[in-house]
């Protein structure tokens, strides 16, 4: 077989499995571009007979490709808190030094650590701007001064069922999100979380 007939096959295969795979019906594709429900099929099946226009398979193909993206934005969007939150809680205690947070935020990259007592209960946060005050103004009391004197209020706490799609404004504001459950901090969500979805 010539190599053009063996590719346009390929496309041809392209075209019907990418079409399942993304939930279409031929009608529905059809429907999509302003053709008939037939030259789907002649596309899928016997496209070397059909000899369609360049224009239309790439119509076609671009169609099929929205779609997949439709269909993989839907995937990330319909996520949920719990299954993309990692329990690794890396958090200070009010008595912990501030020392000892501003090195675990320099460790981990933060801009923010929550701040939580013994049983995971929430009590605010310390954020980088804080930190960086401390450090510049009066390095010296960074060893002495306690975490609780500098707390700020709490990420914002979300139930393990929330939808990522309701999760991407507390992200553009805050950065990050606590899981909670009964009352006690069981993940935390940050923006490379939804990241690593994409």
């Amino acid at each position: 077989m010539p190599a053009e007939l063996d590719s346009m096959e390929l496309l041809s295969l392209h075209i019907r499995n990418t079409r399942k795979a993304v939930g279409l019906s031929q009608k529905k594709l059809a429907k999509t571009l302003g053709m008939s429900q037939s030259t789907i099929a002649r596309l899928e099946k016997d496209i070397i007979r059909l000899n369609p226009s360049y224009k239309t398979v790439y119509n076609v193909l671009e169609a099929l490709q929205d779609a997949s993206l439709r269909v993989d934005q839907s995937k990330i969007l319909g996520k949920h808190a719990h299954e993309i939150m990692h329990n690794d809680i890396i958090f200070v205690k009010p008595g912990d030094t501030v020392e000892k947070a501003v090195k675990l935020m320099k460790d981990n990259d933060f801009a923010q650590i929550p701040v939580l007592n013994s049983q995971y209960g929430v009590l605010g946060t310390v954020t980088e701007k804080t930190l960086l005050k401390i450090v510049t103004e009066s390095p010296e009391t960074i060893s002495t001064k306690k975490v609780g004197e500098i707390l700020e209020p709490s990420l914002p706490q979300i139930d393990g069922g929330t939808a990522v799609a309701k999760i991407r404004p507390i992200m553009e504001t805050f950065g990050a999100a606590l899981v909670m459950n009964k009352g006690r901090v069981v993940g935390i969500i940050t923006i490379y979380d939804i990241m690593k979805l994409l």
